[in-house]
């Protein structure tokens, strides 16, 4: 109780030496000096809680001016979020009554700011007045270290619930389970769903170690389990903490089987442990479930495999891409000077001739890089769009006719290719990816080939049957017997032995099921083999090249964009030969710079693939800066290119350049 005397001398006996007691002044100047001397807030309340006086450290706590606090309700200084008026006042009841009343409080300072604080309530007098005297000292730091602590432990218990593997702590003298996560309690008992089995109830504490990685095979009984775990523990300590059993077959409680990877890392809790319990040396172990990696482990092997073999195909189409492009490049070249000389009056008739022969040979060559490129295109499967069914299906016989009828002759099959009649100008249309289906064709003729590795007879045949197109691949090779046709489809069978990979005829049967459509076969030992797929056919008609007569192109000045100085020179020639100027440029930035420099320029023709800027970015560029300048996107890569730089530019044309179909765009796009 704090007591101050307001006037007046304390009475009774004068002390030792002849003083007399201190005088009321010499009190209250000592009571003040400890009072602001204080390290805690303390402010002197009336029974209804009103401060009337406060301390300097409840000043400096708050923040708050002396003024401001003295005559005001102590209610102020709490946080009105968490405050309890009836709570603050039963607590200020007992203390009036002299019960001490203890308790944290959350208080606010002026600047807004919430922290907690620990009060403690005593009745005492004040200047001859009952008072109740509060003292709060700051407890934020404490605050904070217990959420600190308490986050450490939801971290902690968070973590160790959503392991992916099952961890387990465990007493390192008497092996018995402290603590288990969900994880563990599934890989090592199961039966989670059983309310009868001891792995129902969560945690697995109290249980044996030795019990629940009871060998087999290896460690057939517990005694010889405990033996195994004792001597790895007990290397604990020469491995620097770490130790493992790798391996380790376990019988859970339903009787099946789980192969596991055991990890111990040991420790000691310091402390009572709200999870682990009181203070001892603990050890971790870390539960690896390798039960499926055990089961498939040749799966894996022939999945890796397959992945080994996609990699080296992707390699192989990238290598096709590149290569295609440099030929498509040489091909411009040849085939440009090729079609102005055979339109050139002086040169001789046979010498036309012959240059006619090399001009339909490029033809030729340009058809056969757009068929490489159609198979090695790395596109997104599921990118469907409207096809000719019957030019995939000449695409696969092209790209396979170097294996049935080699460049040398001496080939040993005779192959047809028919087509059943069609209505007039009709084509087998489908949605589909045409790569894709090009594939599976190539996979089929190939595996009939090599089924008649002696030679023989193979047909491939298309057709309409109701709403549905077919291919059908037949030869007369050795056939297939029941079971082998049972498994045909199946990933990693094969027919071919060590040199099969079991991969060609499962993909193509995916590939086939993918649009919607079917694969079936007919065989029988020695009778041959007929597989056949069909796909839904659609109405539509495909986009055709302009044939209907125009007016030949003003005469314009056209600004040439490639990266290959051959084909600026020949692209040049040929539009000198239509009776154009033209201005060249290395690339798109080159390009940009040389509108700006040649104002007369009439029309933009560029590549696609370009160092520096390539033809995408060049036409986005142009189209913002000279909306209204005509161009043409010219690539050998046009199934790549991107679908917005196709729409920005006026036309597309293809690598190689005809003559023909550069003096029709040029019609179009800048009429006489």
């Amino acid at each position: 109780m704090v007591v101050v005397k307001e006037t007046g001398h304390a009475s009774g006996p004068a002390g030792r030496g002849g003083r007399g007691a201190p005088d009321a002044a010499s009190v209250y100047e000592t009571w003040r000096g400890l009072y602001e001397a204080m390290g805690d807030g303390v402010g002197i309340l009336d029974r209804e809680g009103t401060i009337l006086d406060a301390n300097g450290a409840l000043v400096e706590m708050f923040g708050h001016p002396k003024h401001e606090l003295v005559g005001r309700p102590g209610r102020m200084l709490a946080d009105p979020e968490r405050f309890d008026l009836d709570a603050t006042r039963e607590r200020l009841r007992r203390a009036w009554m002299g019960k001490a009343q203890r308790f944290t409080w959350w208080c606010r300072r002026k600047d807004g700011e919430a922290f907690p604080t620990e009060v403690t309530l005593n009745k005492g007098r004040f200047f001859g007045r009952d008072v109740v005297v509060a003292m709060a000292r700051d407890v934020s730091l404490r605050f904070a270290r217990q959420r600190a602590v308490e986050a450490s432990e939801a971290r902690y218990r968070a973590t160790f619930e959503v392991a992916r593997d099952g961890l387990v702590i465990v007493d390192a003298a008497s092996l018995e389970v402290r603590s288990a996560n969900a994880r563990a309690v599934d890989i090592l008992v199961g039966a989670q769903g059983d309310a009868s089995s001891s792995g129902a109830r969560f945690g697995l504490e109290g249980e044996g170690l030795v019990r629940l990685l009871r060998g087999y095979g290896v460690t057939e009984t517990e005694t010889e389990t405990e033996a195994e775990l004792r001597r790895t523990l007990g290397s604990l300590e020469d491995t620097g903490g770490h130790a493992s059993m790798p391996d380790w077959c376990v019988v859970r409680e339903d009787g099946a089987l789980r192969w596991v990877d055991l990890d111990f890392a040991r420790f000691d809790s310091p402390g009572y442990h709200p999870v682990l319990g009181r203070s001892q040396s603990l050890v971790l172990v870390a539960v690896h479930d390798i039960t499926e990696r055990k089961r498939s482990a040749e799966a894996l092997r022939a999945f890796e495999e397959r992945e080994r073999v996609a990699e080296r195909l992707r390699a192989l189409g990238e290598l096709s891409a590149g290569v295609a492009h440099n030929f498509n490049n040489a091909l411009t070249s040849i085939l440009a000077h090729a079609q102005i000389l055979v339109r050139s009056p002086a040169v001789a008739e046979d010498v036309r001739e012959d240059l006619q022969v090399i001009e339909r040979v490029a033809r030729e060559a340009a058809v056969t890089v757009r068929r490489i490129q159609s198979f090695a295109r790395n596109r997104d499967p599921e990118a469907l769009e409207l096809i000719d069914f019957g030019d995939v299906v000449a695409n696969a016989v092209a790209l396979t006719r170097p294996r049935w009828q080699p460049g040398g002759g001496g080939g040993k099959w005779r192959f047809e290719l028919e087509a059943r009649p069609l209505e007039a100008n009709a084509k087998l249309l489908i949605h589909g990816n045409a790569a894709e289906l090009c594939e599976v064709l190539v996979n089929l003729i190939l595996n009939g080939l090599d089924a008649m590795p002696e030679g023989g007879r193979m047909w491939v045949r298309t057709g309409v049957e109701g709403d549905r197109v077919y291919a059908e691949v037949e030869d007369t090779g050795s056939g297939m017997d029941e079971e082998t046709q049972r498994r045909l489809f199946d990933p990693f069978f094969s027919t071919k032995g060590a040199s099969g990979m079991g991969l060609g005829l499962s993909v193509s049967h995916g590939i086939v099921r993918r649009h919607r459509g079917e694969i079936s076969l007919v065989s029988a030992p020695g009778q041959g083999t007929r597989f056949s797929v069909c796909l839904p056919r659609v109405d539509g008609e495909l986009d055709e090249a302009e044939v209907e007569a125009l007016p030949r192109a003003r005469p314009s000045t056209i600004l040439v964009v490639d990266d290959d100085p051959t084909v600026r020179r020949a692209v040049g020639q040929m539009l000198g030969e239509l009776g154009h100027a033209v201005v060249s440029a290395c690339d798109g930035r080159e390009a940009l710079t040389c509108l700006d420099a040649h104002r007369e320029v009439g029309l933009l023709l560029t590549d696609l693939a370009m160092p520096v800027l390539d033809g995408s970015g060049l036409l986005r560029e142009v189209g913002r800066r000279w909306p209204q300048l005509p161009t043409v996107l010219m690539t050998g890569l046009a199934a790549e290119a991107d679908p917005r730089a196709v729409e920005a530019a006026g036309a597309l044309l293809r690598k190689p350049l005809e003559l023909a179909s550069l003096e029709r765009t040029l019609a179009r796009l800048i009429p006489g």
